[in-house]
């Protein structure tokens, strides 16, 4: 099979079959979208399970994905297809460790380094926590509103973010699938289940 098939065939099988439901247009999107970031703002702690994909050069990597976030503190699980190991991803804003299955740790002050050093993986982490909940990090961004006044697009950080699939999750409205470009890596998250987690 042509190596370059490979990305697109695990991009489709990513995507899916299910539908997210039409969205609601609104008359005020600039109104909506101030309520919506004010209401998703306060949501600190959450778990969500789905699927990862980074195209980075010649090399793609699929993986499962659960992230449970409480407050700054955070512990990714990423799980290879076929029974190929597992790694974890815990960190605060001061410290960050990878472990893998086999019980090797790495240590940083950054993530996105961590991971860039160690699977050469280009994931803004530290921005992805935003982005899962359809929000922008913080510093300088330029956002596109949907007809519902929810985010469909951003700039930020030299990346280009796309949001889709909007859903009712849990009580609040979230992507479905976030698509990230910059020009080093191509980043792909399905988000399969998401909930809020106790304090």
């Amino acid at each position: 099979m042509p190596k370059l098939l490979i990305p697109l065939l695990m991009l489709g099988l990513l995507v899916g079959c299910s539908v997210a439901p039409p969205l609601v247009p609104t008359d005020t999107p600039e109104q909506a979208w101030q309520e919506h970031r004010a209401q998703m703002l306060a949501v600190s702690h959450w778990r969500l399970n789905g699927r990862l994909l980074v195209v980075s050069g010649h090399e793609t990597w699929n993986t499962g994905l659960n992230w449970q976030q409480q407050g700054e503190a955070y512990q990714i699980m990423i799980t290879a297809p076929l029974g190929q190991g597992s790694m974890r991803l815990v960190g605060d804003p001061q410290r960050v460790t990878l472990e893998s299955h086999e019980g090797e740790r790495w240590f940083s002050d950054h993530p996105e380094q961590l991971l860039a050093e160690q699977l050469g993986w280009r994931v803004p982490v530290s921005a992805l926590r935003y982005w899962v909940l359809g929000l922008p990090a913080p510093g300088d961004y330029q956002p596109t509103l949907n007809e519902a006044g929810l985010l469909g697009g951003l700039v930020q950080g030299g990346w280009e973010i796309e949001f889709r699939d909007y859903r009712e999750r849990d009580g609040v409205m979230l992507p479905g699938r976030i698509f990230a470009n910059n020009h080093q890596a191509r980043v792909r998250l399905i988000i399969g289940e998401w909930r809020h987690e106790p304090y």
